[in-house]
């Protein structure tokens, strides 16, 4: 089987076409001229913004009359109530660190023409390189991130010692570059806010006064055999054949006392490997094309499905470079963002995003990635009980639509310096959900490790949290439980009225999620053996919880009746939360066909057509074991939402369509869900012949599979090590 590599025979000329490298903390994107590099580096804690309490005293006061309001059937009354009184100022934005430019100069003849251009990304090893012949000397520079060195490496060689460059450094951020010792010193201090990108562009829209984040890098030359000297704010390497360069930034570098440069990188792929290697898929052979290329075959209807598996070890490879222990988790964009006002701020949206980066996490053996987000989601829930007593007036905690640095969890919606939200906000902005939402990995995590001590120390006092909010907020209404004001994240619908609102009480989704948590907390007071107060309240609320309707043509209804939706289209399938990523509709066959109505409903009007809402669809799909539907979206995924660098394009490019299209893949070989384990559950015909090692189910046990002419040869379950 052929290595598994991206590889162009061009330098990129867009970030979207860069390759990304990354130690879960720091990251570079890989632009590779041969006559000027450009490395966009980021580093997880620069953002805008200092801590400040965001939530909204007013909210509580109002809660009651919206609820009248909405019971009332003045829902547009309550959307502007909430947009005017409830919501807080938006989040603060993750920001690029700078870009380190190494500019070439080649003497006489044809200069800076590359013949051989090589540029590629060894996925077994998370080793990028490019290598090109220049005036018949041969150039090569290798890169990698280092987890255990917490430091990026750049090794420069030629074939005879005339490599003359400079190294420089620019950023958008009110940096100061000071070269000295061999070393360009960066220092200063981020913006202390930033407007999100979708804002218009105004005076404030980035303020840099005092109180932002201070900032510090170095680009070090830690070995060269040629001239090392300083210009200004710039290094000037000159008559080299090898030089190496260490790049770090917030962090101290932990390097070995001889900082031998094949050491570093043995350490490096061994600890890579440590986890990498515990999955491999074969779906068929990688062809010797380079990467775009074969997109762009794929895209005119030929076959390659090893691009499948090179995909899927893709958004394993993202994952372990975007989250690793003592790291922040994966963002919108992992770690890799090139904007001062990147798109949606690159924060996390908890809606969907934030939590679609992790669905493969335990399923394909990366369980040592899944430790950041476990660590935010505690985090979130401590700030979270803040936002639910002041805004609610409620015990436990709550997360909205997303979440920044400063662990901000009310709602946003209003500009800085502004009283009110923005029109239209109501509808993504006002879902208390996103806290909830967040605890589903946190319990499958214990599912899946089958660790009590796990579950009893920190699953448990989070998901307690969640179901504590959630019980609070519940309301009784025509003899029903509902959540009242309730959103269908992102969605809306026309009232009779002929008005366009999101808002209502009972959405499908809010009822799944209620469900969801109150059954996890059930169990893990069953298992520990700590059925409280709470616990029973649960189990009294849990039969008159409002029951999913059915619709016309036996639709799931996404809110409590049948509205005409305005977008029958929309990139959200919020409604079918209880199918998947939940799995609250397991082994109920009606729930699930009317799952099954709603998904086409949805495609037939357009659905699926941002990536990572394709990649949602694979899953659904995979779910209903429908392979060849599963198949159709995975192939849409990567011809109509796939950048030439393997990136996913929302547009523009967001991360979770690589993570959730790498879990869709998955779930098409092999799922645990409902009490059961179904191998090939959503096999299609494409994948004739393959097999696959490694992937997890629950109870800590892996699985491996292999098949030929679409049925399988055999399997191994076993226990994971």
């Amino acid at each position: 089987m052929k290595e598994m590599m991206l590889w162009y025979e061009k330098s990129a000329e867009r970030w979207e076409e860069s390759l990304p490298i990354g130690n879960g903390s720091l990251g570079a994107m890989i632009l590779g001229g041969a006559e000027e590099e450009i490395l966009g580096l980021n580093e997880e804690s620069v953002w805008s913004g200092y801590y400040k309490d965001k939530n909204n005293a007013k909210a509580a006061d109002c809660l009651e009359e919206v609820r009248s309001l909405v019971f009332s059937g003045k829902n547009k009354e309550a959307e502007r109530l909430i947009q005017n009184n409830m919501l807080g100022e938006y989040n603060e934005s993750y920001l690029p660190l700078g870009n380190l430019k190494l500019k070439f100069a080649y003497g006489s003849g044809k200069e800076g023409k590359a013949e051989g251009y090589r540029r590629q990304l060894d996925l077994e090893n998370a080793v990028a390189q490019v290598s090109y012949t220049c005036n018949e000397v041969h150039y090569q520079r290798e890169y990698f991130a280092s987890y255990p060195a917490k430091a990026i490496f750049v090794l420069l060689t030629a074939d005879k010692p005339v490599m003359d460059f400079t190294i420089s450094f620019i950023s958008q951020l009110c940096l100061a570059v000071s070269a000295e010792d061999g070393a360009l010193q960066v220092t200063g201090r981020c913006p202390e806010h930033v407007d999100p990108s979708y804002l218009p562009e105004r005076e404030g829209s980035v303020v840099q006064g005092t109180k932002g984040m201070q900032v510090n890098a170095e680009f070090r030359v830690v070995s060269c055999d040629g001239q090392v000297r300083e210009e200004g704010e710039m290094l000037h390497v000159s008559g080299a054949s090898r030089c190496l360069l260490m790049l770090s930034a917030m962090r101290q570098p932990v390097l070995p006392d001889n900082m031998d440069y094949e050491a570093l990188k043995a350490a490096h792929i061994q600890d890579y490997r440590s986890i990498y290697d515990k999955v491999e898929l074969y779906l068929g052979e990688q062809k010797d094309l380079p990467t775009e290329e074969r997109l762009e075959l794929l895209k005119k209807g030929e076959e390659d499905n090893g691009l499948y598996g090179l995909f899927f070890q893709y958004g394993r490879y993202l994952l372990i470079a975007s989250s690793r222990e003592g790291s922040l988790p994966a963002n919108l964009q992992g770690i890799w963002s090139w904007e001062l006002r990147a798109p949606w701020s690159s924060n996390w949206t908890i809606n969907i995003n934030t939590q679609m980066n992790y669905w493969h996490a335990l399923s394909c053996n990366l369980e040592e990635c899944l430790e950041p987000y476990i660590r935010f989601v505690e985090r979130v829930s401590e700030e979270g009980k803040k936002t639910a007593a002041v805004n609610y007036h409620c015990r436990g905690s709550v997360a909205h639509h997303n979440v920044d640095y400063w662990g901000n969890t009310s709602p946003v919606g209003v500009p800085q310096g502004e009283k009110a939200g923005e029109d239209g906000c109501v509808n993504w902005a006002f879902w208390p959900m996103g806290g909830a939402w967040l605890t589903q990995e946190i319990f499958r995590a214990y599912e899946y490790s089958g660790d009590e001590e796990y579950l009893k120390n920190t699953a448990a006092p989070i998901i307690r949290e969640a179901a504590l909010f959630l019980n609070d907020w519940l309301v009784e209404y025509q003899g029903e439980w509902v959540t009242c004001p309730s959103t269908s994240p992102e969605n809306q619908f026309r009232l009779p009225d002929g008005q366009i609102t999101g808002l209502t009480y009972a959405s499908a989704m809010d009822m799944a999620i209620v469900k969801e948590v109150f059954t996890h907390y059930c169990r893990i007071c069953e298992i520990l053996g700590t059925q409280d107060a709470l616990y029973r309240e649960i189990c009294e609320k849990m039969p008159r919880l409002a029951p999913f309707r059915t619709g016309s043509f036996g639709q799931l209804l996404e809110w409590h009746e049948e509205y005409e939706e305005p977008e029958p289209g929309h990139r959200h399938a919020s409604h079918l939360y209880g199918l998947f990523p939940a799995e609250v509709f397991a082994g109920d066959a009606k729930l699930t066909e009317a799952c099954r109505v709603s998904l086409m409903h949805r495609l037939e009007n357009g659905g699926g057509h941002t990536g990572w809402s394709c990649a949602w669809i694979i899953n659904l799909f995979a779910v209903l074991k429908d392979g060849e539907k599963a198949y159709e979206y995975l192939r849409t995924l990567l011809t109509r939402s796939t950048y030439p660098n393997l990136w996913d394009a929302h547009p523009p490019f967001q991360i979770d369509g690589n993570f959730g299209g790498t879990a869709g893949i998955a779930n098409m070989l092999v799922q645990d869900r409902g009490g059961s384990v179904t191998l090939l559950p959503a096999l299609p015909a494409q994948f004739k012949e393959g097999y696959v090692k490694g992937l997890c189910i629950k109870g800590r046990k892996c699985v491996d599979i292999s098949w030929k002419d679409g049925k399988e040869t055999g399997h191994r379950i076993y226990d994971k090590e």
